[in-house]
């Protein structure tokens, strides 16, 4: 799919001659979401013309050979890249680049990448490589502070899959947290079916949590728990256990208590934003910091709430914005 991005001035002018749009290849893993539509609308709200060549992978890694392959081919002038997966299959990892299977020639905005220090970049002042992104996750310690702002807890659960590296990075930050302040961590990893996690075991890992008597689930990033976020967050309901997201889509479209997250949608703008400086200003990608959006938002789901009958401390309700589907309309 490609999307022609246009100014307003020159779409309403006819005899305008139209600047060359800026080529930009949109690498998707998961269809197109927040993040892609803030990146998309940050060029509408500039009037920067650009073209948009979009791509997704709908989480099959063999597509990611072919994308690299079609943006070389193309030549296009930037590469976007979505996710974890897309961003080291695509860029490479720093230690194992590879300019005959991995984008360097052409400048690229990797995003919503769970834990780029490692594994993009070794330095978040700079790349020292042809690539910049944005951060997408709150750092851990202040999620932690969060949940204990809401309520103060002894016991966090948390269902992974074993699959995910990054999961399993999260808990080890959560434990090495934990030990120091206080609480302990207790894990379940999701059963395999066919090599792959397999959803039915989502609710027995939820009731073994409430079983072990935790105070709170702990939603970190994971894509599958992401795509099955009704089923997590619906078992941990059921079983009154309050639930924290670091992603905003189990608080948003489903049933988690509250999340700490840079949302979605303002990534993709700080994303577009630092494609501008290297498409436009000339900036090289490994000069561009790579950082989150200022504005760290909180997010209650008031349903929950009320359905948990566990309500925020009113310092944290001032400071967060209600999800309340049940009152819109309602306001005259």
């Amino acid at each position: 799919m490609m999307v022609a991005v246009w100014p307003a001035a020159a779409a309403e002018d006819k005899a305008a001659v139209k600047p060359k749009p800026l080529r930009i290849y949109m690498a998707l893993w998961r269809g197109w979401e927040e993040a892609a539509q803030g990146f998309k609308d940050y060029f509408i709200n500039q009037n920067i013309p650009v073209e948009l060549i979009v791509r997704d992978a709908a989480q099959n890694k063999d597509k990611l050979k072919e994308f690299v392959a079609e943006a070389k081919q193309m030549k296009v002038d930037l590469v976007f890249t979505w996710g974890t997966t897309v961003s080291e299959e695509m860029l490479g990892r720093i230690d194992s680049v590879d300019p005959t299977r991995h984008i360097t020639d052409i400048p690229a905005i990797f995003a919503i990448v769970s834990q780029p220090l490692g594994s993009m970049v070794s330095d978040f002042a700079s790349s020292g490589r042809n690539i910049t992104g944005t951060i997408y996750l709150v750092p851990t310690e202040t999620q932690v502070n969060l949940i204990q702002s809401y309520r103060p807890f002894k016991r966090l659960g948390v269902v992974f899959n074993p699959l995910e590296r990054n999961a399993q990075v999260a808990i080890a930050e959560l434990t090495a947290i934990g030990a120091k302040t206080g609480f302990s961590v207790e894990s379940r990893a999701l059963e395999l079916s066919d090599g792959k996690p397999d959803p039915a075991s989502i609710k027995g890992k939820v009731a073994e949590l409430k079983a072990a008597a935790v105070d709170f689930l702990y939603i970190g990033p994971d894509t599958f728990l992401n795509v099955n976020r009704d089923i997590l967050t619906g078992a941990a309901l059921e079983h009154a256990i309050p639930t924290f997201a670091a992603g905003e889509n189990p608080v948003l479209t489903s049933k988690a208590l509250f999340g700490g997250v840079y949302r979605y949608y303002t990534v993709g703008q700080l994303s577009a934003y630092k494609a501008e400086q290297i498409l436009l200003h000339k900036i090289k990608p490994a000069d561009i910091p790579i950082d989150p959006p200022k504005r760290l938002s909180i997010i209650i789901n008031m349903p929950v709430v009320r359905q948990l009958g566990l309500y925020p401390p009113m310092k944290l309700l001032g400071l967060a914005e209600v999800i309340d589907p049940t009152q819109e309309g309602k306001a005259k």
